[in-house]
């Protein structure tokens, strides 16, 4: 519920990553706590428009943001570096919980024409409590989602066994326009100049074990080797789109 709390006052962008699977598809997706997001705005612009958004509230919630130091992890790419934050909410003025939010720019505009989602079956917590509905909220189009979770799968040494499953949810839950699919993979790979684009997929050391864990309950491959030879493939169908 936090996060779909959080989605209600965020500023223009586009929530990305794990958080974006989880609104989409609600607990037909893996579990996760953080939110990430990207920004159209420049950082100052955003971080005073959230604390507004969030001192202003949502259906009795309000919040405060706490920035947090920026990480320099050595041999991380400076794409997958956020700017991360605390939102800590309350309800009603008494303190509820606290999110952790990262916040990303806007990478080959992944934040400029987000989709409108929300799970049906997250919706309906809330009226089941006897709270407000909340409003669909915006999440990175499926085919910036899909180009960003390739890049990750395919870097050496990823340890990104669990975007296997997502990648597997948003071919089964999505309309893919698989010619954009392909240009915005083309597009990002270019763009981050890290490893060529089509990519293969390698199973990294430990992915059994963070695949099995990524997997349970959801309906996907349930072998880390068969979703391995699924991605391959899954990439081969995107490039034949290309020109």
């Amino acid at each position: 519920m936090a996060l779909v709390v959080v989605g209600q006052m965020l500023p223009e962008g586009a929530i990305k990553g794990g958080s974006g699977m989880a609104l989409r598809y609600g607990r037909g997706t893996r579990f996760t706590r953080d939110l990430d997001a990207a920004r159209v705005q420049p950082l100052a612009k955003f971080r005073s428009d959230f604390e507004d958004s969030l001192a202003a509230g949502w259906a009795g919630f309000t919040g405060r943001l706490i920035e947090k130091a920026a990480p320099r992890p050595s041999g991380v790419p400076r794409a997958y570096v956020m700017q991360p934050f605390d939102v800590k909410l309350d309800y009603r003025g008494q303190p509820w919980c606290t999110v952790k939010f990262e916040l990303g720019h806007n990478e080959i505009g992944d934040a400029d024409e987000p989709e409108y989602q929300l799970a049906h079956d997250l919706a309906q917590l809330f009226r089941e409590v006897g709270l407000e509905a909340p409003n669909p909220v915006r999440v990175t189009r499926a085919d910036h989602q899909i180009a960003q979770k390739l890049h990750a799968l395919s870097e050496p040494e990823s340890e990104r066994a669990r975007d296997l499953v997502d990648l597997q949810l948003l071919d089964k839950g999505e309309e893919l326009d698989l010619a954009q699919v392909e240009a915005t993979c083309f597009r990002l790979f270019e763009y981050r100049r890290q490893q060529a684009w089509p990519p293969t997929i390698v199973p990294g050391d430990g992915w059994a074990r963070l695949y099995e864990a990524a997997v349970e309950d959801l309906d996907v491959l349930p072998d880390v080797d068969d979703a391995v030879a699924w991605a391959n493939d899954f990439v081969q169908r995107i490039a034949n789109y290309g020109g």
